[in-house]
C-alpha cells in the first residue's frame, strides 16, 4: 500500500499540499513523498507535532483505499 501526507495550506489559494519532504510541501501531487504504512507516515514526527500544537487539517492519505 501507498500512503501520502497532505494538509490544507495556509495560503488560501493554493488549496491542498502534498508532503515532499525535508519539511517541504508542495501542490504537485506526483512531487509528493509515498510511504508503504501508514505507521511510517506518522513517523514524520515534526509534521504531526504541527498538528496537535498548531491546529493543522494533516491526514495521512492510504492512496489504494
Amino acid at each position: 500500500m501507498a500512503w501520502h501526507i497532505k494538509k490544507t495550506s495556509m495560503i488560501a489559494s493554493a488549496g491542498t499540499v502534498y508532503y515532499k519532504g525535508d519539511n517541504h510541501w508542495t501542490t504537485t501531487y506526483a512531487d509528493r513523498t509515498t510511504y508503504t504504512s501508514q505507521a511510517k507516515a506518522k513517523a514524520e514526527t515534526y509534521i504531526w507535532d504541527k498538528k496537535t500544537n498548531n491546529g493543522w487539517d494533516l491526514t495521512a492519505v492510504n492512496e489504494n483505499a
